[in-house]
């Protein structure tokens, strides 16, 4: 499969992981919003969106997500649609950032903010802070982890993930010991997500076969764990609670 890495030169952080590009992919400057550019309809099969990650912390932070809203769409894309996933593909590049070692928070994030492509697709972001954005180190280790992933064909267990929150802590440690990854993670904050017809797009906007649903045991409130139980039985879907 041919991807295309999309980058922003009016992105700090965007810009800096570009930079690390060798010239050697298909890449594509969009010169725009990094959350509200127009996807390109171009003949790849599928896409890389290199960005900034933001956190009042600023603690540095190495994050891969999916596009798309649970809900109203208030950093672009549109509402109540999310973006089609390649989970072991950001897996793959999730694992490549172990070599930024301790100082680095190293993480999946629950699907938000645009825009909403109708090929896969995936943010990966450098973060938290200016600081973050310019650490050229870093964006080389991330840039090959990229890089890295796109040579590989490997492919894993796949999940629909809920935890509660922005973060994903525990299903990130999970699917790192584990071996499984996401299609989409949504997170308790989300209200909107908790619909019948968002769940059947976490299973359904995907290139690879969901096998359950993984949720965190305290990861949300008991009317929504009966949402998920629910939806599980009727589907026929695995319900796994770590």
């Amino acid at each position: 499969m041919k991807p295309l890495i999309i980058y922003s030169s009016k992105n700090i952080a965007s810009k800096t992981l570009a930079e690390q590009l060798d010239g050697n992919i298909d890449s594509l400057d969009v010169n725009d919003d990094i959350v509200r550019f127009d996807p390109p309809k171009t003949n790849h099969d599928y896409y890389i969106v290199l960005s900034s990650h933001t956190s009042s912390s600023g603690i540095p932070s190495a994050t891969v997500h999916v596009p798309g809203n649970w809900g109203k769409a208030e950093l672009g894309g549109e509402d109540s649609k999310l973006s089609i996933s390649y989970p072991s593909k950001m897996l793959e590049i999730l694992k490549g950032y172990s070599l930024l070692g301790d100082r680095y928070e190293i993480t999946f994030e629950v699907d938000h903010h645009g825009p909403t492509f109708d090929k896969p697709v995936m943010f990966v972001e450098l973060g938290s802070d200016e600081r973050g954005w310019k650490d050229k180190e870093a964006a080389k280790i991330i840039v090959k982890s990229v890089l890295n992933a796109i040579d590989k064909n490997d492919q894993y267990d796949v999940y629909f993930g809920i935890d509660g929150t922005h973060y994903v802590p525990k299903l990130t440690k999970y699917a790192l010991e584990n071996n499984v990854t996401y299609s989409h993670l949504l997170a308790r904050y989300q209200e909107e997500g908790f619909r019948e017809e968002m769940f059947i797009q976490a299973i359904e906007k995907t290139i690879e076969t969901v096998d359950g649903i993984l949720l965190a045991k305290k990861g949300v409130d008991g009317k929504k764990k009966e949402f998920v139980k629910k939806f599980a039985e009727k589907y026929g879907i695995e319900l796994k609670v770590i």
